[in-house]
């Protein structure tokens, strides 16, 4: 009995070791989480950030709840039925702005070709007028220094206009994929951080719930020992009864003969 008891000591002994241990495994799952909620906290700050130099929809960021249990509740924000339509209705502004531009530079084009055309004719104009009126040389040759004057400065307009549109397009790309690189990356990382969450919190649900259960079955095992030994100490108790009954008449016997 005193070996069983021992036993028991010992068991229940290693039983706390082991709840200690999935005590310390839960505060370094409760600090893994912090941590990795401070990071979603990093990243929402910088989308949020993002999102107001885009000014998609007033008033649209990221609110992070601890609280949450779906990603949406999680993040404060629905990406499929309110971030996506913004992003793609955003997108669609820059494409019309992208055409609107391109049809402003073949008009450009096309207005600078008309432009050396009339210049030409002009020119050929004046080569006439010298050769038929010397008399008017000098008007002439005025005339040709204004209309050459004219010519530079159309061209010199002209060129910075394509310039001009040529920059514009370029800061249009430029702003199109720093956009694109911007939410591809940030939407990566928000789907890498929600399912290594995802993955750590089933873990220690499936460690949680076999802890529970060996629990469980360890009280039902302590339960059934001890109702065994309390049947056995019964059982003890009513032998050692019955041997001193039967060892009082033995007595009284030898106490009667002697006295005779």
């Amino acid at each position: 009995m005193k070996r069983e008891l021992q036993a028991v000591e010992r068991d229940i002994m290693e039983a706390e070791v082991a709840r200690n241990g999935w005590e310390e495994k839960s505060w370094d799952l409760d600090t893994m989480i912090g941590h990795k909620f401070k990071e979603l906290e990093t990243l929402s700050i910088e989308c949020n950030q993002a999102l107001r130099r885009l000014k998609l929809v007033q008033g649209l960021q990221y609110v992070l709840n601890a609280k949450g249990s779906l990603p949406a509740e999680v993040l404060g924000i629905d990406y499929k039925s309110t971030l996506k339509p913004a992003l793609d209705s955003f997108a669609d502004d820059i494409n019309k702005s992208s055409m609107s531009k391109l049809e402003e530079l073949i008009s450009l084009q096309q207005q600078s070709v008309e432009n050396a055309t009339k210049i030409e004719a002009k020119r050929n104009r004046v080569a006439a007028l010298q050769s038929n009126c010397d008399e008017v040389e000098a008007r002439v040759n005025y005339l040709k220094k204004e209309t050459q004057n004219y010519t530079s400065r159309c061209a010199s307009e002209a060129k910075k206009l394509v310039e001009d549109v040529e920059i514009e397009t370029h800061n249009v790309d430029v702003v199109e994929r720093e956009v694109a690189d911007v939410l591809e990356t940030s939407k990566s990382k928000l789907q890498e951080a929600i399912k290594q969450r995802d993955e750590e919190i089933q873990i220690c649900a499936w460690e949680l719930y076999a802890l529970v259960d060996s629990v469980s079955k360890y009280k039902e095992y302590m339960a059934s020992k001890i109702s065994e030994m309390k049947s056995n100490l019964s059982e003890t108790a009513g032998a050692v009864s019955d041997s001193y009954k039967s060892s009082l008449p033995l007595q009284f016997g030898i106490t009667f003969e002697a006295n005779r």
